[in-house]
């Protein structure tokens, strides 16, 4: 099964001040969506920590865009496990194990016969 995957709705926190750095990205929140050739989709919601930058590599808030959240997203979120869970949310979709039904003795799902004289 083909399946596509996609970080989307991305909101980042930030600690206003970390050392001599401002406004630092410390964690992102997502949700992490995965389609199959057919349509059919899974979500996985997330949020991560993201690497402490250093000086050389740090990105002030104002200037980040979301490419760049996406490919830190890419190196530090463990998509292995948020792959696994949407694709049994997939698999469950295509061929259902738990589908819930009426119980047979609820009063309102029992049948009525009408006789006729």
């Amino acid at each position: 099964m083909a399946i596509t995957y996609e970080f989307t709705n991305i909101k980042v926190e930030i600690a206003p001040q970390l050392g001599d750095l401002q406004d630092v990205i410390t964690r992102a929140r997502y949700v992490y969506v995965g389609i199959d050739e057919n349509g059919i989709k899974g979500e996985f919601q997330g949020a991560t920590p993201m690497p402490l930058p250093g000086d050389e590599n740090f990105i002030p808030f104002n200037e980040v865009t979301e490419p760049e959240v996406v490919a830190w997203l890419e190196e530090v979120a463990d998509k292995p496990h948020m792959q696994q869970q949407i694709e049994k949310q997939i698999q469950n979709q295509i061929a259902p194990k738990y589908v819930p039904v009426p119980n047979p003795w609820d009063p309102t799902t029992t049948t009525t016969t009408t006789i006729i004289e």
